[in-house]
C-alpha cells in the first residue's frame, strides 16, 4: 500500500509539472506584442524610446506589419545595440515598434513626420510594410556615412501601424571596440513643424558643443590661408609652405570626419589618412626649420624619406579603409589595416626624434624654441598613445584612449579635452615661430638688399670714375679711345662716313697764371657743357687731356663736321664764363679729320686731327683746320675757316 500511494505522488507531481508548463506556454503565446501609445503629438514631438522589438539577421519579410514579433528581444532606441547584449555584432538587424497614436489632450496633427539621430551604419526604414526611406545604401554596394545630420521622412496622416527599421552594421576594424550599432538615440515623431524645429534645435546643440572646435579649425584656417598667400609671393620660402599644410590638415579632417557633411565613408576615410599624414609631414619639416636642424645633411634626407613613406603609406592605409565594408575584404583590410599602422606608429615617433636632437646639441635653443620643442612632444606622445591604445581594442576592450579624449572641462557648452588644448597651443606656438621668423628673414633680407644697393651704387660709382673725367663729368681719354675703335670698326663695315674733332682751349696756362686753377676749373667745366649741349644725342663728347676734348662724329662727311666744328667755336668764343663783374672770354682751336669709307684706324685718324689742330694753332689760334682722309694716298685738303 505504501509503495501505491509513493507511485500515485509521483505521477500527480509529474501532471502538475506539465499542467504549469502547459499554462506558461500558453500564456506566452498569447502575450500581446508590445504596443507603445503616442500621446499629445500634437503638441511637439514625441520620443520613441521603446520597447523595441529587435532581432539580428535578415529577412525582408520582416518589414510586413502582421509578422508575429513577439518572440524578439525588447530593447531600447536610447542606447546601441552593443549595449544591450550584442558587442561587436556586424551585419544585419532590424527594429520594429508597434504605435498607436492617441489624441488625448491635443488633436492629431493632418501629417506626420519622424526625425532619426545617428543610426550605425545605413538603414532602411518602413512604415506599415511601405519603404518611405532610407540613408545609405545596403550592401551588396554599402555606402554609409561618417558624420551627418538627422534624418526627416515622412509617415503621412496619423494612423496606427508599425514602424520597421532595417540596419546594417559595417565589419569592424582594429581600433573599433564594437560598442555601436543601430540606434543611438531615440526617434522622435510629429507634425512636420514640430519635427523642422527639432531637427534645428539638434544642429543648433550640435553647433554649440562643437563651438571651440570650430572656432580652433577657423584659427587653424586663417592661418593656413595666411600662409598660403604669404608663400605665393615669397616661393623661396619653404617654412611657409610647410606651416600652411600644417595649418590645413586638421582643417582637412575636420571637414571629412565631423562636419555633418554626409560624405562617404570611403571617401572621408581614404581622403583623411593622407590629409593626417600631409599634417604630421609638415610638422616634421616645420621643427626641422624652427629648431634650427636643417643643417644637419643626414637628419634632413632622413625626414625626406620618412615623409615619402609615410605619405605612401597613408595612401594604402586609406584605401584599405575605404574597402572594409565589403563582406569579401574584411579579412584582409583587417590584416592590411594592422600592417599599416605596424608602419606608421615609428614614424609618428620621429617628431620625438627630432626634438631630442634638438636638445641634446651643443647650440641650446631659445625659451621660444624650448616651447616649441616641449608641446611638440607632449602633442606627439599624446598621438602615439592613442594610436597605440586604440588598436586591437575589439580584442583588448581598453578604454584608456577614452580617459585621455576625456573632457577636462567645458566652455561654452563645448567639452575641452587634453588633445584639444596640446594641439591649439603647438599650432599657435608654430605660427608665432614661424611669423618671428619669416619677419626675421625679412629683416635680414633687406638688410641684404640695402647693402646689395649700397655696393652697386658703389660700384656704378667707381665705374663712373674709372670712364669719365673728375673735373668735367665728360668721358675720359680711355673711353674715348675704346669708342673710336669702336666707331671705326662700324665705319668700315657698314661704309658710314665718321669725322672727329679736336678742340684745344687758346692760351689756358695764362687763364691759370692771371687768373687761378679755379677759374681755369671753370672754364673746363663750362666749355664741357657748351659742347656737350652743341652734339648730337648719339656724339661721343670726351676729355682727351689737359684743355683739350675730343668729339667723335658717327655718320658725319667731310662738310658737316667742318660746320659743327666752326658753330662750336663760334659758341665758345661768345660763351661768357664766371659771374663777376667782368666775365672771361675764351677761344679755341679746332682740328677736323674726317673719311668717307675708313681705311684707317682709330691711332691714324688721332694723328690727322692732331695735326689739323697744331695747323689751327699756328694759324693764329681761333679758327677750324679739317683734313679729309679720302684723298689719294700721301694728300690732305687743308680747309681753314
Amino acid at each position: 500500500m505504501p509503495l501505491v500511494c509513493l507511485h500515485l505522488r509521483r505521477l500527480a507531481a509529474v501532471g502538475l509539472l506539465a499542467l504549469t508548463a502547459l499554462v506558461c506556454h500558453a500564456e506566452q503565446a498569447a502575450a500581446p506584442v508590445a504596443t507603445v501609445a503616442v500621446r499629445n503629438v500634437g503638441e511637439g514631438t514625441v520620443a520613441l524610446h521603446g520597447p523595441w522589438e529587435f532581432h539580428v539577421g535578415d529577412d525582408p519579410a520582416w518589414a510586413a506589419p502582421g509578422l508575429d514579433d513577439s518572440g524578439w528581444q525588447r530593447v531600447t532606441a536610447d542606447k546601441p545595440w552593443g549595449d544591450q547584449g550584442h558587442m561587436r555584432y556586424v551585419g544585419y538587424a532590424w527594429y520594429r515598434c508597434h504605435l498607436r497614436f492617441s489624441s488625448a489632450g491635443a488633436d492629431l496633427p493632418p501629417e506626420l513626420s519622424i526625425l532619426l539621430r545617428k543610426v550605425d551604419n545605413a538603414y532602411q526604414i518602413y512604415w506599415d510594410g511601405v519603404l518611405i526611406g532610407q540613408n545609405g545604401e545596403l550592401p551588396p554596394h554599402p555606402v554609409w556615412y561618417m558624420s551627418e545630420p538627422p534624418q526627416v521622412f515622412s509617415l503621412g496622416r496619423p494612423r496606427d501601424g508599425v514602424l520597421a527599421v532595417r540596419v546594417w552594421k559595417a565589419p569592424l576594424l582594429s581600433d573599433d571596440p564594437g560598442e555601436l550599432g543601430g540606434f543611438e538615440g531615440a526617434p522622435e515623431v510629429g507634425s512636420p513643424q514640430a519635427i523642422a524645429n527639432a531637427r534645428g534645435a539638434l544642429n543648433y546643440q550640435w553647433l554649440s558643443s562643437h563651438q571651440f572646435l570650430l572656432g580652433e579649425n577657423l584659427l587653424y584656417g586663417v592661418i593656413g590661408l595666411l600662409s598660403f598667400l604669404t608663400w605665393v609671393r615669397h616661393r623661396k620660402r619653404w617654412l611657409l609652405f610647410w606651416m600652411t599644410l600644417f595649418a590645413i590638415s586638421p582643417v582637412a579632417n575636420f571637414l571629412l570626419l565631423d562636419a555633418h557633411i554626409p560624405l562617404p565613408y570611403e571617401v572621408s576615410m581614404g581622403a583623411a589618412q593622407p590629409a593626417s599624414a600631409m599634417g604630421s609631414i609638415a610638422l616634421w619639416f616645420l621643427l626641422l626649420w624652427l629648431l634650427d636642424l636643417r643643417e644637419i645633411r643626414t637628419l634632413r634626407r632622413l625626414t625626406a624619406v620618412l615623409a615619402w613613406i609615410s605619405i605612401l603609406n597613408c595612401t594604402f592605409d586609406g584605401i584599405v579603409v575605404s574597402l572594409s565594408g565589403s563582406a569579401r575584404w574584411v579579412g584582409l583590410t583587417q590584416r592590411a589595416d594592422l600592417a599599416s599602422t605596424i608602419v606608421q606608429t615609428p614614424l609618428e615617433i620621429f617628431p620625438l626624434v627630432l626634438v631630442a636632437v634638438a636638445v641634446t646639441r651643443r647650440k641650446r635653443p631659445d625659451a621660444a624654441r624650448w616651447l616649441l620643442a616641449a608641446l611638440a612632444f607632449l602633442d606627439q606622445m599624446i598621438v602615439v598613445s592613442l594610436d597605440v591604445l586604440e588598436q586591437g581594442r575589439q580584442y583588448t576592450g581598453w578604454s584608456i584612449s577614452d580617459k585621455i579624449e576625456a573632457p577636462l572641462f567645458t566652455f561654452g557648452g563645448s567639452a575641452i579635452t587634453l588633445p584639444t588644448i596640446t594641439a591649439a597651443l603647438l599650432i599657435v606656438s608654430i605660427a608665432y615661430m614661424v611669423y618671428t621668423s619669416f619677419h626675421r628673414d625679412e629683416r635680414e633680407r633687406e638688410a641684404m638688399e640695402r647693402e646689395r644697393v649700397e655696393l652697386q651704387r658703389a660700384s656704378e660709382q667707381m665705374r663712373h670714375y674709372a670712364e669719365h673725367d673728375g673735373l668735367t663729368g665728360l668721358w675720359n681719354h680711355r673711353i674715348m679711345m675704346e669708342r673710336l675703335r669702336g666707331e671705326v670698326e662700324r665705319s668700315r663695315r657698314d661704309g658710314t662716313p665718321l669725322s672727329v674733332i679736336l678742340a684745344d682751349i687758346d692760351h689756358f696756362k695764362r687763364i691759370n697764371d692771371e687768373h687761378g686753377h679755379p677759374m681755369g676749373d671753370l672754364v673746363l667745366k663750362e666749355i664741357s657743357v657748351l659742347l656737350e649741349r652743341l652734339v648730337r644725342p648719339y656724339d661721343w663728347v670726351g676729355r682727351y687731356g689737359g684743355e683739350e676734348f675730343l668729339i667723335i662724329l658717327p655718320g658725319s662727311e667731310f662738310d658737316v663736321a667742318c660746320s659743327r666744328a666752326e658753330q662750336l667755336r663760334r659758341a665758345v668764343e661768345m660763351a661768357e664764363i664766371g659771374n663777376g663783374e667782368r666775365p672771361l672770354r675764351v677761344t679755341s682751336s679746332f682740328g677736323v679729320a674726317s673719311g668717307g669709307s675708313m681705311e684707317h684706324g682709330a691711332e691714324e685718324m688721332i694723328r690727322v686731327v692732331d695735326a689739323a689742330l697744331y695747323r689751327a694753332k699756328a694759324s693764329g689760334r681761333n679758327c677750324v683746320v679739317a683734313t679729309s682722309m679720302d684723298v689719294g694716298a700721301g694728300e690732305s685738303l687743308m680747309e681753314s675757316l
